[in-house]
């Protein structure tokens, strides 16, 4: 499954490495405020994809003494700081071109050309979208995708279809406030547009911002793996009642569970124990991201 992420954020890197150099060379060529803004934007998607890249990396290094389960929530961290860079390098510089260009009206030279680059950037922006949706979908086949995203937690995949989310607004924005300066050859359609693609990064740096710091805090694991653990619990022999179960997201394929179980009266050491290496087992067998498992059988009250 990493190694499906990894190839997601590469592609997507080629394609907004592409997509940033077109668009910076038609936005000079044509004074388009929204063009540049999108130009902007693809190049602060191209540096988040390389500290995705270099967050995918880190996660990778082996426990230590100091890191007894790993580096994998190293990929939160970096994935927050990709978030600061949309909103600073993407949504403010937008905003503020924008807002400079409304003060003073400019001429977009061959506006042809700009809408021209704009699909391009849009079809690939569309594969690489569709490539982490695709990945996304993977884990749960028959769910929504508002749920797909709640219950999400590979950080890799949440970057690139927050990114590429509002790369395909954005783009559509430009187009629009393009077009619509080709039909009234008044500026600050392209200036109203460069605000909107500010305002839109901004908010989905909030967005992708907020859901990178519930992970880096250490959230708990979606609801449907809990419901399957509770789910093994109740239906092995010899447990009387499920007391606690408490999980936490580790990294993008690791979470620990930590469950306290009461046996029923009467059980030997050997038998418990069997039936913990058990539900171990099947726990595994059922989600094999849950790598950490720790069960303490109570006595019954």
């Amino acid at each position: 499954m990493k190694a499906d992420s990894i190839k997601v954020v590469i592609f997507a890197f080629l394609a907004n490495l592409s997509i940033a150099a077109a668009k910076f060379i038609v936005s000079f060529i044509t004074h388009s405020s929204a063009l540049l803004s999108e130009a902007i934007h693809s190049l602060a998607d191209t540096g988040n994809q390389i500290l995705l890249l270099i967050g995918l990396k880190r996660s990778l290094k082996k426990e230590d003494k100091i890191h007894p389960f790993g580096y994998n929530r190293e990929q939160y961290f970096w994935s927050f700081l990709v978030a600061v860079m949309l909103f600073l390098l993407g949504g403010l510089y937008s905003l503020s071109e924008g807002i400079k260009k409304l003060v003073h009206s400019h001429k977009i030279e061959e506006p042809w050309v700009a809408i021209g680059v704009l699909l391009f950037s849009l079809i690939a922006e569309g594969f690489s979208f569709l490539k982490a949706k695709k990945e996304i979908h993977k884990s749960r086949k028959n769910s929504s995708l508002i749920e797909l995203l709640k219950n999400c937690y590979k950080a890799e995949l949440l970057v690139v279809f927050f990114e590429d989310s509002a790369a395909i607004t954005g783009i559509t924005i430009a187009l629009i406030s393009t077009l619509l300066y080709i039909l009234t050859k008044n500026s600050i359609f392209d200036s109203i547009g460069s605000i909107l693609i500010g305002m839109l990064l901004i908010i989905v740096s909030i967005g992708l911002g907020a859901k990178m710091k519930s992970l880096i805090v250490g959230r708990a694991a979606p609801s449907y793996i809990i419901k399957n653990i509770v789910d093994i619990l109740e239906s092995t022999e010899g447990i009387e009642k499920v007391a606690q179960v408490k999980t936490m997201v580790l990294g993008s394929d690791s979470i620990l569970a930590a469950i306290e179980v009461i046996f029923k009266d009467g059980l030997d050491i050997d038998y418990i124990d069997d039936k913990i290496k058990e539900i171990e087992k099947r726990i595994k067998s059922k989600h094999s991201e849950v790598k950490n498992i720790y069960i303490e059988p109570k006595e019954s009250s």
